[in-house]
């Protein structure tokens, strides 16, 4: 067992030095061999430098985001400061971001983007993490990139900032079980749990834009069509079409694909042997002969559609091609398609 006097004496303050020396030195020859290394990068080409004068002229007009600086102060706290020296006007601008009037509204959002963009990679408790100015600024970036017309809109915006961060730590940490961890035991539940919790925060990322989207439309749902293909044999109205919602329509008015002069057709029904109906009453319904039948151009079922109406069956039936069809309403017929047969 050996005790402190032995740890002491083993203890060598030159070799501590010339070792962090050493140490010194090669970090300064990886930064030498880096610096090389991008001095020796050739010029861009001529498409290069086009894409160059494009992509700088684009970044110009944007409008320039908004910044600020963090600093840790140990006894007062996290500390918020612009880079310039008019603080009303930083105001103005903190208050533009989030789109409100409300100064506590920007200090609660600054102090929860704060506490959701800070590093916690050295801490391993609840204690506060350390200020990450490059991660706040950009999560402040696409608050000020949505241009929010509300308060609502604003914490949609943070949402989705703070959720973009976490997606892409999960995405990260997914892809480190992949590589150090076999695929069988507690590597498989690791990369099943980290997976789903990926698949969520994507899943919670769209719906959020959604959201956002749905709320500066107020609900309403916008179609543009822009091609309309009418086959052969089918109808198609053009121009603005309200729909009621009802099934039925007034005594006066008539459907889309109907002709405005044109009279519904009559169906002549011969005096062949009568067949049953289907109803209770148990009519008889006379049916067209072959012979009478291309007299009057309309097929069978057009024929039995006739009679029902004749016999009082109180149903409107819409003959529109070969198959008619019932409608509970008034004893009407409505033929808009009863070409003649030869």
């Amino acid at each position: 067992m050996t005790d402190g006097r032995d740890l002491s004496e083993s203890f060598d303050p030159a070799v501590a030095e010339s070792a962090k020396r050493a140490a010194a030195e090669r970090r300064a020859a990886e930064n030498q061999a880096f610096a090389d290394k991008l001095a020796r990068r050739s010029p861009p080409n001529q498409v290069e430098r086009a894409e160059i004068e494009k992509a700088r002229k684009r970044t110009k007009a944007r409008t320039p985001r908004i910044a600020i600086n963090i600093e840790d102060r140990r006894t007062a706290g996290r500390a918020l400061y612009s880079d310039h020296s008019d603080e009303e006007g930083h105001q103005y601008r903190l208050a533009d971001t989030f789109g409100t009037r409300s100064l506590q509204f920007v200090d609660s959002m600054l102090n929860g983007l704060g506490n959701a963009t800070a590093d916690h990679s050295l801490d391993y408790d609840f204690n506060p993490g350390r200020s990450n100015q490059v991660t706040f600024n950009a999560a402040l970036a696409v608050i000020d990139g949505v241009r929010p017309k509300d308060e609502i809109e604003a914490m949609l915006a943070a949402h989705m900032a703070v959720t973009n961060i976490v997606l892409l730590e999960l995405v990260a940490r997914t892809r480190g079980s992949i590589a150090g961890h076999r695929y069988e035991g507690n590597g498989i539940k690791r990369l099943d749990v980290l997976g789903n919790l990926t698949n969520r925060f994507m899943r919670t990322f769209t719906l959020q834009v959604e959201a956002l989207a749905r709320k500066r439309r107020k609900g309403e749902q916008n179609l543009r069509v822009k091609h309309v293909h009418v086959y052969s044999g089918g109808q198609a109205v053009v121009g603005n079409v309200s729909h009621r919602g009802g099934r039925g329509y007034g005594k006066n008015e008539q459907r889309g694909y109907e002709r405005a002069q044109e009279k519904p057709a009559t169906c002549a029904i011969s005096d062949s042997p009568a067949v049953r109906s289907a109803y209770q009453g148990r009519e008889a319904l006379p049916v067209a002969s072959r012979r009478k039948r291309a007299v009057v151009g309309c097929t069978a079922a057009q024929a039995v559609a006739a009679a029902l109406l004749e016999s009082g069956m109180g149903n409107t039936v819409t003959a529109s091609g070969p198959r008619p069809r019932l409608r509970n309403g008034r004893n009407s017929a409505h033929y808009s398609r009863c070409s003649a047969l030869a």
